[in-house]
């Protein structure tokens, strides 16, 4: 039943209007919140309408309030965190050198610059270690197992990743973009990543302080922190280019950081070297190791002298002969060679009765000269004297399953046009096509 609170009189349950008095009957409400509204009296329906404009207001005005304000913040179902360049900082490696021993024999910093996984860092990083390997991408860990370029003058090296029992190259992995500093104004900001201590994908900021050119290498002196273990870390622009490789500081000054120009990497990328960490590191050895007794390295530490070689680039065509003192053979060889600041890179063709042609790397020191030759029969090191337009030396061959032959060459230079930076070493003539 209806109970009508204004006369007392019961009416039907359907009922709207009282029966006794005429006066609209309350229902008990047995709907949701819009519906209890609905049904109120009218009055309090009107109380109600003039609340609800009232708060509508309040609002308003107050979200009027802060449209105005700089500090205000704003809350989103769609907040997000703060703003990284991730796949930048994925590219950035951490480089764990190891000696023969297997013992932890340096640390620092590198860069990939490819997607199949080409890397770079200082020459410095990777000096005397017999083994290496750099993390990135989120834990992933990488074997150095091949150098693909060098510059020891610029202290940059130039290198492949493969992951570990894998022989394919890797894909799709995030690298950096090579800018110049050329575009570069003192003053400007500038961010430095490495692994100083070992502390992954530190990132510092600073801004250009100087730039600076010293034999023939131009330094970016910067304020972002290098701490040890973050030398061979990029150095970014503004725009997220990477401009510089971190190399070193000066610990008697404050703040004196120095980053090499990242223009002096493109010409390593051409060099394709494909040797070995282990043959790098014995041709850089024999290198040093004349370099010292020629007395060479007491002009480096002279600072009033230029410790390069006063005699001209090694750039061009040489001919020879080459005897294999081993069987008592002789034959014409010849190689073609383009110098990169006294890293060598080029092929050489060998005429029978002796093979051994293929592709070379090698470095000078001085007048010192030494490369090796990746041919079908083995590894071939040569070893030789520089004088004026001749080279005069040992060479030893090494085989996989016979005793090493050891022999004499000589070659002299027949032409001063080289190979150019564009040389493709995989093209290099085999001994089948050298005698045709």
């Amino acid at each position: 039943m209806a109970f009508c609170i204004h006369c007392g009189a019961n009416n039907q349950p359907d009922a709207v209007f009282c029966l006794s008095c005429g006066r609209t009957l309350y229902q008990t409400p047995q709907k949701g919140g819009l519906a209890r509204i609905r049904d109120l009296p009218g009055h309090w329906l009107i109380i109600f309408g003039f609340i609800s404009i009232a708060i509508v207001a309040l609002i308003l005005v107050f979200s009027v309030k802060d449209s105005g304000n700089p500090n205000r913040s704003v809350s989103s179902p769609l907040k997000e965190g703060p703003k990284t360049n991730a796949p930048l900082g994925e590219a950035v490696l951490t480089v764990i050198g190891v000696n023969s021993t297997g013992s932890p024999a340096s640390q620092g910093s590198g860069f990939i610059l490819s997607s199949d996984g080409l890397a770079g860092s200082n020459y410095h990083v990777l000096k005397g270690v017999a083994q290496a390997t750099a993390e990135c991408c989120n834990g992933r860990i990488f074997e150095i197992r091949s150098i693909e370029g060098a510059d020891l003058a610029k202290d940059l090296v130039v290198f492949q990743l493969y992951e570990r029992g894998n022989s394919e190259k890797p894909q799709d992995l995030p690298h950096v973009t090579l800018g110049s500093s050329t575009d570069l104004a003192v003053g400007e900001k500038v961010i430095a990543i490495g692994s100083p201590q070992g502390l992954e994908n530190t990132v510092s900021d600073g801004i250009l302080s100087a730039i600076r050119e010293y034999d023939s290498v131009r330094y970016l002196q910067i304020t972002a922190p290098i701490s040890p273990g973050s030398s061979g870390g990029p150095v970014l622009n503004a725009s997220g280019h990477m401009v510089g490789v971190a190399t070193f500081q000066f610990e008697r000054g404050q703040n004196l950081n120095f980053a090499v120009a990242a223009e002096h990497l493109r010409p390593l990328l051409g060099q394709h070297f494909q040797i070995s960490l282990v043959e790098f590191q014995s041709i850089v050895k024999q290198a040093q190791h004349t370099k010292h007794s020629t007395g060479t390295a007491e002009a480096v530490d002279a600072p009033s002298q230029d410790p390069r070689p006063t005699t001209p680039p090694m750039t061009g065509q040489f001919g020879g002969i080459v005897h294999n003192q081993s069987v008592n053979v002789s034959a014409e060889f010849g190689i073609v060679v383009q110098d990169a600041d006294g890293v060598l890179s080029g092929c050489m063709g060998l005429k029978q009765p002796l093979f051994g042609s293929g592709p070379l790397v090698g470095f000078i020191a001085g007048s010192e000269v030494s490369f090796i030759v990746r041919s079908a029969i083995g590894k071939i090191t040569f070893v030789g004297q520089r004088r004026e337009g001749s080279v005069n030396g040992t060479y030893i061959v090494e085989h996989e399953s016979s005793p090493s032959e050891e022999g004499t060459f000589t070659l002299r230079r027949v032409k001063s046009d080289g190979p150019g930076t564009n040389l493709d070493m995989a093209k290099c003539p085999t001994d089948a096509e050298m005698n045709q």
